[in-house]
């Protein structure tokens, strides 16, 4: 089956949109932020399931292929950020080494993307790699949801479970934000059961209805935040709002790919580094020293999150591009083309 390039394309656009959305803390526009939180990560979970085989059987086997894809990213990146916040402490702090890396290396071993959420004390937050986690457990769950006699009633019962749960106590290791996600993971692997996703599959008035219903959720606001599962509009307004908007994306996207090539390449390649992308950006955003760049860049002719785009992308960047020139032991942990070497060029060497 070749690749659909259009797919690449909406995830260049979600991950330039985590990006974005992470802008709030320095005064990015609220309608922007609220229109992003609608879609930006049910998108990512959704095309999850899009490519997730439904014959996935939840045995060692499969549970150790999850780990590999998404734990190890994980904790590798953990490995990084707690190095520069030892280079960081050691510069500015050096007392503080021991408090600042138990503190943080707690947080990691916790998982938890947000401090919204009911955390035992003394945990505080990893930050924006808490997906990696909730994906390896809602997978594990969709792949036993669909052995089951009635996997929708699994999916929903691991949603209501996740959800109600999240204010009683948030578990370690995202396992309550992933019991949710996978029922966005089931409506991926559903719509490419249907074929929703091909060009022309939905008439034009169906397509309507769905901008709509994406454009309700986006005037609603709240900032649906599946780290915490905060549904903000209740959770069926949510979900119908994040698979809408993810509908709209991939169309935009299409359009994109076929009719503005120019944008639709750079986009496509951004979608298949998104790893890299994400680990990188939870790195600066835990370790840089945002506060002492902010106060420079609101001396700037420019609104103050505008720079701080600037300055987050051109980090993401460099970080990116050191992380792909480490020794593939670990750039090929992100990277695919850093990976274990192809047999051709095993031939070669």
């Amino acid at each position: 089956m070749s690749r659909d390039v259009s797919l690449d394309v909406a995830k260049g656009i979600a991950i330039v949109c985590v990006v974005l959305g992470h802008g709030d803390y320095f005064g990015a526009p609220e309608g922007m932020i609220d229109l992003i939180f609608t879609f930006h990560m049910p998108l990512f979970f959704i095309l999850s399931g899009f490519f997730m085989s439904p014959e996935a059987r939840p045995d060692t086997c499969y549970v150790r292929e999850c780990a590999l894809s998404l734990l190890l990213q994980y904790a590798v990146t953990c490995a990084i950020m707690l190095l520069l916040y030892a280079v960081r402490t050691l510069l500015f702090w050096p007392e503080g080494l021991l408090d600042v890396l138990s503190t943080m290396g707690v947080a990691s071993l916790y998982g938890s993307g947000t401090m919204v959420v009911p955390l035992p004390d003394g945990v505080t937050m990893v930050g924006a790699i808490w997906f990696l986690l909730a994906l390896f457990w809602a997978k594990l769950i969709l792949a036993a949801a669909n052995r089951s006699p009635y996997p929708l009633a699994a999916v929903l019962c691991s949603f209501v479970v996740g959800y109600v749960s999240s204010d009683i106590l948030w578990l370690p290791l995202d396992i309550q934000a992933g019991a949710c996600a996978t029922l966005f993971l089931y409506l991926g692997q559903r719509l490419r059961e249907k074929d929703v996703l091909s060009p022309g599959s939905l008439n034009p008035l169906l397509w309507a209805l769905i901008a709509g219903m994406w454009l309700i959720c986006v005037t609603l606001g709240g900032k649906l935040t599946m780290a915490a599962n905060y549904y903000p509009n209740g959770p069926i307004v949510d979900v119908l709002g994040g698979l809408c908007g993810t509908l709209c994306v991939v169309k935009l996207s299409q359009l994109i790919a076929r009719c503005l090539p120019a944008l639709g390449k750079p986009l496509a390649w951004l979608g298949t580094i998104t790893l890299p992308i994400f680990c990188m950006h939870l790195v600066e955003m835990d370790v840089f020293l945002w506060d002492r760049v902010a106060e420079v860049l609101i001396s700037l002719p420019m609104p103050l999150w505008v720079g701080a785009l600037v300055v987050r992308c051109a980090l993401i960047a460099v970080m990116c591009g050191v992380l792909y020139a480490l020794p593939r032991p670990i750039s090929g942990v992100f990277y695919r083309s850093r990976g274990r070497r192809s047999k051709t060029a095993r031939m070669r060497a």
